[in-house]
C-alpha cells in the first residue's frame, strides 16, 4: 500500500510538472512575434538588401556579380544559423527562398569566377526566384502576426 502511494504522488507531480510547463509555453502567434522582433526582421532585410543587389548587379558588368552573390551566401549562412521561424504558415516558402538564394549565389560565384557567363546567370535567376518566395514568406510573416 505504501508503495501505491509513492507510485501515485510521483503521477501527480509529473502531471502538475506538465501542465504548468504547458501552461507557460508561448503561443505560436507570440513565438513569431518574439522571433520577429529578436533579430527574424533584420534576417528578412539582409536578405532582402542582398538579394536586391544581385538582381541590381546582373545589369552590370559580370565582373561585379560574383561579389554581390558572395555577400548574399553570407547572409544566408548567418540565416541559417540564426533560430528556425516559427511560423508554420511561411517556413515552406521561407525555406525556398534560402534554398533558392544558396543554390543561386553558388552557382553565381562559381560561374562567375570562371567567367561563364551562362552558369552565373543561371546562378542570378534562381536568385530572382528566391526573392518572390521571400515576398511570399514575408506576406504570410505579416498576417501570421497580424492575426491575434
Amino acid at each position: 500500500m505504501h508503495f501505491r502511494v509513492r507510485i501515485l504522488a510521483v503521477a501527480t507531480t509529473a502531471v502538475a510538472t506538465a501542465v504548468l510547463l504547458a501552461g507557460c509555453s508561448s503561443t505560436p502567434a507570440e513565438e513569431l512575434k518574439d522571433w520577429w522582433s529578436s533579430g527574424g526582421e533584420g534576417r528578412v532585410k539582409a536578405l532582402s538588401d542582398t538579394s536586391s543587389r544581385v538582381n541590381e548587379v546582373s545589369m552590370r558588368p559580370m565582373d561585379t556579380w560574383g561579389p554581390a552573390c558572395q555577400e548574399l551566401l553570407t547572409e544566408v549562412a548567418k540565416t541559417n544559423k540564426f533560430d528556425t521561424l516559427p511560423s508554420k504558415n511561411a517556413q515552406d516558402l521561407w525555406k525556398e527562398a534560402l534554398t533558392a538564394f544558396e543554390h543561386g549565389g553558388n552557382e553565381c560565384v562559381a560561374g562567375a569566377g570562371k567567367k561563364d557567363e551562362a552558369q552565373a546567370s543561371e546562378g542570378i535567376r534562381e536568385v530572382q526566384k528566391g526573392i518572390g518566395r521571400l515576398a511570399a514568406a514575408v506576406s504570410v510573416i505579416r498576417s501570421d502576426l497580424a492575426a491575434k
